[in-house]
């Protein structure tokens, strides 16, 4: 029985696995991927022309192994290329030898519980797998498993009517990285539709635009519409800022509804921004400054064309759904020019190399629309972001309510337990926080942004087959909240990383893989304080991860907090509740007065040597409990 399995070989494999071998080079740990290479979706074939982090250099790289600009030809200002980016993690994987227990063309079609014949205790899994090379089907079995495909695994398909009479290439963005060559360099394709309003359209768009053919861009008038897509710095007053660096700064971070308790040693300064008259008046202040400020480096308002492209709240509601200007041209050129034309409008149907659009009253009012009811293409490129579904099936479906996943097979005492504990949780945040319960002005598309009237569309969170999708749901974001601690037996077999989505992904997954391998190995107190009678700890569990998913769901709605957890401005504290349950320090910036705790960005070099700390930490609360019992 293999003693780990991990199920990615993208960065959060990558980590998990590096993670448990410095904690015990003994452990048989084998990952397996359906990719070829490593990287996961920067894999070598997803890798396409023109993909980009969103990330500059020194803030994608682990804490322990950085980029360094001479071998990946990545210099500081720059935005690291998708071939930096796996030549990168390959160099991860080579360096801390995680390469050789790779087994990549591997998928895994399905898991299921192991239970001991003798008593009926759990007993690990099994992990049914496919070769893809050889068709080959085989079972492997695993004492701890680890899910970590991330939440871009699965791509929304669009289901487009006339799909099968469009007789021309139709392409969802994931696969650009196999398809862009077959579409781009096609002498025959002269005109690409593409479709949605996320980051991946505005890299589809800029792709199809860049290599010289027109763009017909369609943005759903029933959706969430566009989203924010910024410079990487932005003046704040005087000063230019970078906009990934200010989110990590204590300070900001108070400036932000946060359901975490604090750890930083400020909590008068923060409760005082959060509730205060004084500190809301500042807070609100704030809000309105990144509003004002990000509105004014979008240029939407600087020209009519550009319109359209204007997001439909204000950034306090958008999570991670968003991105940054990577681009060698300016975007909004091709635009300007009328290479690029928007179209705020639904798709009704494909015909023959034609996109027909959804017409009405109103669709001419609608600022920037193109007001037409077809289009000629040559090609449709769909980038519509990726399912609600898992990677991974597990089975039987009961026990999905158990492991958090999401699903549409709970059985009615599991809906109504959940509902229970949603409806809860809304009481928890609506009690500090009753703007995030009110939700966003739901905006009317006919209405002008600078108008006076009242915006009143309703929020549409995307297909109705995604949102029939129950959210993730892990204690911390990371533990299944029904294994964790169960009346008969506890079983800490399994962890999920990677379900989860802030702005520094690196730190947090370093941060998520050492606390998973705690739980793994039963290293985390606190699971425990229901043993001496006084907690129940399992209720506290279901309780604390439904107060995570809600207040996800709150505070990104036009993000992806409906789905899983979409933190950025309160990501820091995020960190601090883990390192908490770790035993190990929040603050770890020093200085006078705190003021570098305060107002200094949280980088790399603050976590660097986490797991070496923690693996010290642990020895020493095992040497005083074992000198304890003795004594005793």
């Amino acid at each position: 029985m293999i003693d780990i399995l991990i199920i990615g070989a993208g960065p959060s494999g990558l980590c998990m696995a590096k993670t448990y071998l410095q904690y015990d080079k003994t452990k048989e740990i084998l990952l397996v991927d359906a990719h070829s290479s490593v990287g996961g979706v920067w894999a070598k074939e997803e890798l396409y022309p023109t993909l980009r982090t969103n990330n500059l250099f020194s803030s994608v790289d682990f804490t322990d192994f950085p980029m360094g600009q001479d071998r990946f030809g990545i210099k500081p200002g720059e935005h690291v290329t998708g071939e930096a980016m796996h030549e990168y993690l390959s160099a991860y994987a080579e360096h801390f030898d995680l390469t050789s227990r790779i087994r990549f063309r591997t998928k895994v079609t399905a898991v299921k519980q192991r239970f001991r014949e003798s008593d009926s205790g759990p007993d690990g899994w099994a992990v049914e797998v496919e070769d893809l090379g050889s068709g080959a089907h085989t079972t492997m079995s695993c004492t701890k498993l680890v899910i970590a495909t991330g939440v871009l695994s699965v791509p929304n398909i669009p289901h487009l009517r006339g799909a099968s009479d469009f007789h021309a290439p139709l392409v969802h963005s994931s696969d650009l990285g196999q398809e862009a060559a077959s579409v781009m360099e096609n002498p025959d394709i002269k005109t690409i539709a593409v479709l949605g309003g996320c980051k991946s359209a505005y890299d589809a768009v800029y792709l199809a635009a860049s290599t010289g053919h027109r763009v017909e861009w369609i943005i759903r008038k029933s959706g969430r519409g566009p989203t924010w897509v910024f410079p990487t710095h932005t003046y704040l007053g005087p000063i230019l800022a970078w906009r990934e660096r200010l989110i990590t700064r204590r300070i900001f971070s108070f400036m932000s509804p946060s359901i975490f308790p604090d750890f930083s040693g400020f909590e008068g300064l923060r409760n005082s921004l959060q509730f205060g008259r004084f500190g809301s008046f500042i807070k609100e202040k704030f809000w309105a400054a990144i509003y004002a400020d990000t509105l004014r480096d979008c240029r939407y308002r600087t020209d009519d064309m550009f319109k359209i492209l204007e997001p439909e709240q204000a950034p306090f509601w958008y999570g991670t759904a968003s991105g940054t200007l990577n681009y060698e041209e300016d975007f909004l050129s091709f635009v300007k020019n009328g290479q690029v034309k928007i179209h705020r409008q639904d798709i009704s149907h494909l015909s023959h190399r034609k996109v027909h659009l959804v017409t009405g009253t109103n669709d001419t009012e609608v600022p920037g629309s193109n007001g037409v009811s077809e289009l000629d293409v040559d090609a449709l490129v769909a980038s519509t972001g990726y399912s609600a579904k898992p990677t991974v099936s597990f089975s039987p479906s009961t026990l999905h309510s158990d492991l958090g996943l999401p699903t549409t097979s709970l059985t009615p005492e599991q809906q109504s337990f959940w509902s229970e504990l949603d409806s809860k949780a809304d009481i928890v945040i609506g009690q500090k926080f009753p703007q995030l319960i009110k939700g966003p002005p739901k905006p009317r598309l006919d209405v002008p942004a600078s108008s006076e009237e009242p915006r009143t569309k309703p929020i549409n969170l995307g297909a109705a087959s995604e949102a029939n999708y129950t959210p993730w749901r892990l204690y911390r974001g990371i533990a299944p909240p029904g294994l964790t601690d169960v009346p008969q037996a506890v079983d800490r077999s399994i962890i999920f990383i990677g379900m989860f989505s802030n702005i520094a992904n690196t730190i947090r997954l370093e941060i998520q893989c050492l606390w998973g391998l705690a739980y793994l190995e039963n290293k985390l107190p606190h699971l425990d304080a229901s043993q001496d009678g006084h907690v129940d700890m399992r209720t506290k569990i279901f309780e604390e991860t439904a107060v995570l998913q809600r207040y996800a769901q709150h505070r990104a709605p036009y993000g992806h907090g409906r789905f899983y957890p979409d933190l950025v401005f309160d990501q820091l504290p995020y960190w601090d509740v883990l390192l908490k349950d770790l035993g190990l320090k929040t603050r770890r910036k020093g200085g006078f007065m705190g003021f570098r705790e305060l107002f200094e960005p949280y980088t790399q070099t603050d976590y660097r040597g986490l797991v070496d700390e923690w693996l010290a930490q642990s020895e020493v609360r095992e040497g005083t409990e074992t000198d304890t019992a003795c004594g005793s």
